[in-house]
Order: C-alpha cells, then structure tokens, then sequence
C-alpha cells in the first residue's frame, strides 16, 4: 500500500517517472532497425544428380526414390519435394527451423 500512497501524493514524480519511460522508448525506437523484407536462408538442401541417356521414369524409380529413402530419415525433415527430368534428378528436402 505503501507503492500506492506514494503515487498518490507525488503526482509530479509520477509524471516524471512516466515522461523517462517516454523519451528513453522513443530514443530505443529510434535506433531500433527495421527492414521491410529482410534477408532470410530457408533451411534448405538440394541434392541434384545426372544419370545421362535414361528418361523420367528410369530417374525417378532408379535415382529420386533411393535418394528420397535415404534421407526420409533425416532429424528436423519437414518435407521432401523432387523432380526427376531426363536425365537429372532434383530432391529438395526442406527442414524445420531451429
């Protein structure tokens, strides 16, 4: 009760209590930066590999699917995305942030 009666018979140290507060926030705004769009690296691993001569399919069940098995058991995998084109296989593998 004391906090209250102190507040309560000192307005003007009150004031000026909260006119600091005031001035040492604009000061921290002031100097705080901010970037509209900053620079951000997703937590991302591509793993890109050639097999000359074969089509899509072969790729995809020779390549990709092994790759895709290998590292489905990963720690922090959230998800796995692949592409396999004549000739390349292209496995992203997306992971949590942290």
């Amino acid at each position: 009760m004391k906090i209250i009666e102190t507040v309560v018979n000192r307005p003007v140290m009150v004031i000026m209590l909260c006119l600091g507060v005031l001035l040492l926030g604009g000061i921290s705004l002031s100097r705080l930066s901010v970037d509209l769009l900053p620079d951000l690296s997703y937590p991302k691993l591509t793993v890109r590999t050639t097999y000359p001569g074969a089509v899509p399919e072969e790729v995809e069940r020779i390549v990709t699917e092994k790759i895709e098995q290998a590292v489905s058991m990963v720690h922090g995998l959230r998800r796995i995305h692949s592409i396999s084109r004549e000739g390349v296989s292209i496995v992203v593998l997306e992971f949590a942030w942290g």
